[in-house]
């Protein structure tokens, strides 16, 4: 079965989430989603920085296999953007918990008995620090991580310069730190080098700014993500065998990772999952999701071994 190349198949319903408002102001969120009747299992999606949901033919993998589909789109990210707030940003990574909260409570309320939270890059990141800090974390039963945001993909004497600065985020938020470097946006998009189509608003070239409060939030989440493990839950991380670390172009990206470093994500992965299953993905790029045909395949048929592997999720 070539997802990639079929039409989405499946209608998926969409629901706004009203939030409190925060420190900008008026705050919304939203879910896709496709509700299986009597379906045991759900994928609850969460995706990654500066990106949105967009991928629907992952949607099709899972609901082909009678496992009800969410996509929750962040605060502040995709068409939950409004006018008066800086894109993709938060000052806390908790402040997603009241989201990812309200759709795992709305996957239990339609009867499913197993939720999977699935995060990709930042999205792993979230997930993480709800399985370990979140009140909620007990109605999780398992977890998949694309290419998860462990750490910064910089070397650990720039890591520890981060770490001096950071505090700066806490005094002005809304500093500019970077602008980061838009080659793998680039690689994907079809009006450049690559061949997918999505929202340019949401997904820019070139990318948001990204700011010090934002920088300041993610270094302390990864801090605390390090500090305790996560022992029971099954967990299957997924990443290139690759990454590509040049700021100038190369079909290599095409291949490869080229935002995170791969082994951080091993480094990390093993440390905090203990009921882990790693699994390199040759040739895979960032969002595995969006490599060529031939390895998404490969990244559905591992997703679909694991699954098999944990009959509770059948």
């Amino acid at each position: 079965m070539n997802y990639a190349q079929r039409s989405p198949t499946y209608k998926l319903d969409t629901l706004n989430i009203s939030l409190d408002d925060d420190y900008e102001g008026k705050v919304s969120a939203k879910v896709d989603f496709c509700e299986i009747e009597d379906a045991k299992t759900a994928v609850i999606y969460v995706h990654g920085y500066m990106d949105y949901f967009f991928q629907r033919h992952m949607a099709d993998f899972f609901i082909d296999k009678g496992i009800s589909f969410y996509a929750l789109e962040l605060r502040k990210y995709g068409s939950s953007i409004k006018t008066h707030q800086h894109e993709n940003f938060c000052k806390d990574i908790r402040e997603y918990y009241a989201e990812l909260t309200f759709v795992i409570k709305k996957a239990k309320e339609a009867g499913h008995q197993n939720i999977i939270l699935h995060g990709h890059s930042t999205g792993g990141l979230i997930v993480t620090h709800y399985l370990q800090h979140s009140q909620h974390r007990d109605l999780i039963s398992g977890a998949i991580l694309n290419s998860p945001f462990f750490a910064f993909n910089a070397s650990s004497t720039a890591i520890k310069l981060l770490s001096i600065v950071a505090p700066i985020g806490k005094l002005f938020p809304f500093l500019k730190f970077t602008q980061l470097n838009s080659l793998y946006t680039e690689s994907l998009h079809k009006d450049y080098r690559g061949r997918w189509d999505f929202n340019l608003h949401y997904k820019p070239i070139p990318s948001f700014i990204s700011y010090f409060g934002w920088m300041h939030a993610i270094l302390n989440a990864q801090y605390e993500i390090y500090s305790s493990t996560i022992d029971e839950l099954p967990c299957l991380i997924l990443h290139s065998d690759t990454s590509y670390f040049k700021t100038t172009w190369s079909d290599k990206i095409t291949s490869s990772d080229g935002v995170l470093n791969v082994n951080d994500i091993v480094h990390y992965g093993e440390k905090i999952y203990k009921n882990l299953t790693l699994i390199t993905v040759k040739d895979a790029v960032h969002d595995i999701v969006l490599s060529s045909d031939p390895v998404i395949e490969q990244y559905f048929s591992d997703i679909s071994s694991w699954l098999e592997k944990n009959p509770q999720f059948q």
